[in-house]
């Protein structure tokens, strides 16, 4: 007679949490149960603001760890987790985190930080799975400075090369409260795939201009010059079609230049062309008021303020799409180019060459596009003169390379005055790179502690 075989035990039921201290919540279906911790999303926040200084974090809607204090914090109570001024602090949040965490000194809102808005990557509900960290750092120059000094907050970089094995971090600026963070990479510049003979030649097309007599701030460089030329282009080929319309040889007369004329009716501007076809497509008699999209397309909304804040947005969107983001990756390239020549500086200083760049070509954008609205009200209206369209396309290019050139002297000036060299040809970027230096060994001090609190999660990534 055998004896009988034991019971078999149940395969135990697995329950997720996703912080220490959860309550675990469950339908019951077997007799044991097995809670397993997910892993979670590491937050650093490392400030250096004011010496004496302290600061304030809550969660608007999710529930976070506190791993200084061992402590779940419940943001339905509204708690709050505070530390000092040159402390690191580093909290857990579960990966399916909801709402904000706010940032607060003295009462005041410094941050709203949205991981899901800075990081959309979905993960999945494997307990394995690790979310990017976020490494919030912000500082002065000079981290001992007295507490009467101004908080200066400058953007966060990391330098870091991606893995398949770990997850890449995510790395917040310190915007201001109420403004999504921004995201800040140094990269490294390369001009591959540009003959070696061309890269020669744009790396030794900056500096100066050699016209110093005419050019005092050593604007227009050989780089400059082809910068210029490349915009031009630009715009010649994302208006063409209006351009080209412009010039019309159906005509019962023959060849004309389409003219156009602002006339005041009823009290309200009106623009009326001439000197066109009936196969003329783009071209019809009016009148269009500023709002319509020839207008602001050509004249740039001129005789309606909110026609040209709208023609100034379209201007801006402009310069970073079809043949005028063409151009602009041209700048970028010379710029690559220039900074490859230059041993001295590293990729803070192409960064902040890079971001220098694109917010002088939407001011740039900006204000040809207001110079040309009242331009156009002057000639057309208080000179009530009809203007061919095609110089209209002429003069916004010829407005554009001047304005070009102020925004680049103006650069180089303030650069010249902020960082106290009167040699500095690098305008403000020069002023940029070091803030964004100061960030980058932030960042890497407190990736040092999270690649030492768990190695096993971050030892994949190299600085």
């Amino acid at each position: 007679m055998t004896a009988p075989k034991p019971a078999t035990r149940a395969a135990a039921q697995e329950v997720c949490i996703d912080l220490p201290g959860e309550a675990v919540k469950c339908w019951r279906s077997s007799d044991h149960l097995q809670v397993l911790l997910r892993k979670h999303r590491d937050v650093i926040f490392h400030l250096h603001l004011k010496a004496g200084g302290s600061y304030s974090v809550q969660a608007t809607d999710t529930d976070f760890y506190n791993a200084r204090d061992k402590k779940l914090v419940q943001a339905k109570r509204r708690d709050l987790v505070t530390f000092k001024d040159g402390e690191r602090l580093h909290l857990w949040l579960p990966r399916n985190f909801k709402g904000a965490l706010l940032l607060k000194s003295d009462g005041k809102l410094l941050m709203k930080l949205a991981p899901n808005q800075l990081d959309p990557h979905w993960y999945d509900d494997n307990p394995k799975t690790k979310a990017a960290p976020i490494i919030v750092a912000m500082g002065l120059n000079n981290a001992h400075s007295p507490a009467t000094s101004a908080p200066a907050a400058h953007p966060v970089v990391l330098h870091a090369a991606k893995t398949a094995a770990a997850p890449r971090p995510v790395v917040a600026s310190s915007a201001p409260a109420g403004d999504q963070c921004s995201l800040v990479c140094v990269v490294e510049g390369t001009v591959k795939g540009m003959p070696s003979h061309l890269a020669s030649h744009f790396s030794k097309g900056g500096g100066k201009s050699g016209m110093a007599d005419f050019d005092p701030f050593e604007v227009a460089t050989r780089n400059w010059i082809w910068g210029q030329a490349a915009g031009s282009a630009a715009f010649v080929g994302d208006n063409w079609k209006w351009l080209r319309a412009s010039m019309d040889s159906r005509t019962h007369t023959g060849f004309k230049f389409v003219k156009a004329r602002m006339v005041m009716v009823r009290g309200k501007l009106r623009f009326y062309f001439s000197g066109y076809s009936k196969y003329n497509e783009v071209f019809g008699r009016g009148g269009f008021n500023p709002g319509n999209e020839r207008v602001v397309s050509i004249f740039s909304g001129a005789g309606k303020t909110s026609s040209t804040f709208t023609a100034a947005a379209k201007g801006v969107a402009g310069s970073f799409k079809g043949n005028a983001l063409v151009s602009f990756i041209f700048g970028a390239a010379t710029a690559v180019a220039e900074w490859k020549e230059d041993v001295k500086k590293d990729g803070y200083d192409l960064t902040a060459g890079l971001l220098m760049a694109l917010l002088k070509a939407i001011i740039v954008a900006a204000l040809v596009v207001v110079i040309m609205a009242l331009m156009m009200m002057f000639i057309m209206a208080a000179a009530t003169a009809s203007v061919p369209v095609l110089l209209v396309g002429v003069i916004t290019v010829a407005v554009g390379v001047g304005v070009n050139w102020v925004v680049e002297a103006a650069d180089k000036s303030l650069g010249r005055a902020a960082s106290g060299d009167k040699t500095n040809t690098d305008g403000l970027s020069s002023v940029v790179a070091p803030y964004l230096r100061k960030a980058g060994k932030e960042i890497g001090e407190s990736w040092d502690y999270l690649k030492a609190k768990f190695p096993k999660d971050y030892m994949e990534f190299n600085f």
